[in-house]
């Protein structure tokens, strides 16, 4: 990560008086990415106290950026992040049976899958600089925030368990990221922010 940011902070440095960046009026752009880390997975880990042999998996943040260049410095776009996780093991309770005076102990296998998508329309600022093979930008976005839960029991889903919750119905995030070319139309992207993966990196394809 602070390789990714020192980078980047000095493609911002070398910024000149000559436009001459990789990317141009009326290019689309398409960024696969994929980033770290993945917050509810490491959250998950942490809180999976009280269920024996637990196995905990996950996914993303992961996405994909299409953003058309709308001026020479000026891009708009969609950009969508999927992150998820399932934790499954084995559940014991106890319940105290007054005829025999002991505790009659059950064990169920227990797993639960967890998502999240979010869609943000995006805004991207692109800098002025001096090699026509690399695209430094600043980004914002705005967009929908839901969150799906489902949990199984013994192999059979809960519905009263499985629902969408939405704790706000918008996300927003704030970004810098860069995009480096070794072709005419394929190269590289990194990004850092707030609001998705705090780091992301993946392909640059240009339209």
């Amino acid at each position: 990560m602070k390789r990714v940011l020192l980078t980047m902070i000095g493609a911002l440095l070398v910024a000149s008086s000559s436009f001459s960046q990789g990317v141009e009026q009326g290019n689309i752009i398409i960024d696969p990415y994929y980033g770290f880390p993945n917050f509810g997975k490491s959250l998950t880990e942490q809180l999976s106290e009280g269920i024996s042999e637990v196995n905990i998996s996950g996914y993303g943040p992961a996405g994909l950026r299409v953003e058309y260049m709308v001026g020479e410095r000026f891009g708009i776009g969609v950009d969508a992040i999927f992150n998820g996780f399932s934790v499954e093991g084995t559940s014991t309770d106890s319940t105290f049976n007054a005829t025999t005076g002991t505790y009659d102990v059950t064990s169920n296998s227990v797993k639960t899958k967890a998502s999240r998508v979010r869609v943000h329309a995006r805004f991207n600022y692109h800098f002025d600089i001096s090699s026509p093979d690399l695209d430094v930008y600043i980004g914002f976005g705005a967009g929908t925030n839901n969150r799906f839960y489902k949990y199984y029991e013994n192999g059979s889903e809960t519905e009263d368990a499985s629902t969408t919750i939405t704790l706000l119905p918008v996300s927003f995030r704030f970004a810098s990221g860069m995009r480096y070319y070794f072709t005419d139309n394929i190269g590289l992207n990194a990004e850092i922010g707030l609001g998705g993966p705090v780091v992301s990196a993946g392909l640059s394809i240009k339209i």
